[in-house]
């Protein structure tokens, strides 16, 4: 018998997480291990796994504790995996382990629940069933590991696996850096701040955007850019014409070429008050980019304050700038930090997030008990 694993995602957008899953059903197609992404209908993540040729299909996902997707998911799954192989269920968003759980119930299979995010869990017996359904649960960062246990679940049932990265035939940096000089007039000699986030409030945009007015009362020649979108974008966009910076802020929407965007900065900047990991922190290393972060959840295992990068405390805009100001003015601080991004990210390769997953797919099915 064969293990065929089940990814359980309902995001109606495609950000760091989906580009997780992708990476993870890829990786195990390829070592021989059938995988289907089980997307939201008509989603990004389910027209990049098509693209992508990976197995898929979807479901409705109506609500979080969705009776109806979990029959169609168990149907689903018996017409794939028959009598010969073992289904495995991993939930890789907030809401589809009540789903996996409840499918469970009929598949009597074990449940896998990815934790991704450092938001505190709820108190109430609905998130405790979730949880205490799971056979196993795998955070991102210790500091998300913390909190599961602050929770009160067994440190026993917890992994930590972090994000991986892929850098992929991209565009070259040089290409994209043209580009976004010439769509959003900016000086061939300026110093590009960037991030990559969706604009939510655990994002903190409004961090950087008030770091950034410090900045540019220092030097003009600083722009910075946010790629990503997100129900802030309004909000934010008035924000730095208020500051009257809105001619060195550029809010550029969603981006495509994610890595060649990375190469084009000249500093990778993440202002979150809230921060599961950071996987855009990830790519930011493997482009050898010095980041500038706050010191929000599972960054500082990310960023080492002083190796390759600068912290600041959560919140604090005016630490932010001193931050990016200081490896602005100090190209061989720069330096360092770009060597030192480079080497620490070899740690969060596809393979090395793949095989510790495979290892937590096969020691739960060794010791799962079916009711």
């Amino acid at each position: 018998m064969r293990e065929i694993i089940f990814h359980l995602d309902d995001s109606k957008n495609f950000r760091g997480g989906e580009r997780q899953v992708i990476y993870l059903a890829g990786a195990l197609s390829k070592r021989g291990i059938r995988n289907y992404i089980v997307a939201r209908k008509n989603s990004p993540l389910e027209e990049k796994a098509q693209l992508k040729i990976i197995p898929n299909f979807s479901l409705p996902y109506f609500f979080e504790w969705d009776i109806i997707s979990a029959i169609l998911l168990c149907r689903k799954v018996r017409r794939i995996c028959g009598k010969e192989n073992i289904p495995v269920l991993h939930a890789h968003t907030g809401h589809t382990p009540a789903v996996a759980v409840l499918a469970s119930f009929f598949l009597k299979c074990p449940v896998i629940v990815h934790r991704r995010v450092d938001f505190h869990l709820n108190r109430n017996p609905l998130t405790r069933l979730k949880y205490s359904g799971a056979s196993k649960i795998i955070a991102l960062s210790n500091a998300i590991k913390s909190i599961l246990t602050d929770y009160g679940i067994d440190e026993s049932k917890i992994i930590v696996i972090p994000s991986a990265f892929e850098l992929n035939n991209a565009a070259s940096a040089k290409s994209m850096r043209e580009e976004l000089n010439r769509k959003f007039l900016i000086p061939p000699d300026a110093f590009l701040a960037g991030t990559l986030a969706a604009l939510q409030p655990h994002k903190d945009p409004f961090n950087l955007i008030k770091a950034a007015e410090i900045c540019l009362k220092q030097d003009r020649n600083i722009f910075f850019l946010w790629a990503g979108e997100g129900p802030l974008k309004k909000e934010c966009e008035h924000e730095a014409e208020r500051l009257g910076i809105a001619d060195s802020f550029k809010f550029i929407g969603q981006i495509e070429e994610n890595i060649s965007f990375l190469k084009a900065l000249d500093i990778f900047i993440l202002p979150s008050k809230e921060e599961g990991l950071g996987s855009s922190i990830i790519e930011a290393m493997a482009c050898g980019l010095p980041v500038a972060a706050t010191k929000a959840g599972g960054i500082t295992e990310l960023v080492k304050d002083g190796i390759n990068g600068l912290l600041a405390q959560k919140e604090n805009p005016v630490q932010l700038a001193e931050a990016v100001m200081k490896i602005r003015k100090d190209s061989e601080l720069r330096k360092k930090f770009s060597a030192s991004s480079l080497e620490l990210s070899k740690d969060f390769s596809i393979d090395k997030m793949a095989e510790k997953t495979l290892k937590v797919y096969e020691e739960t099915l060794k010791n799962f008990k079916p009711d």
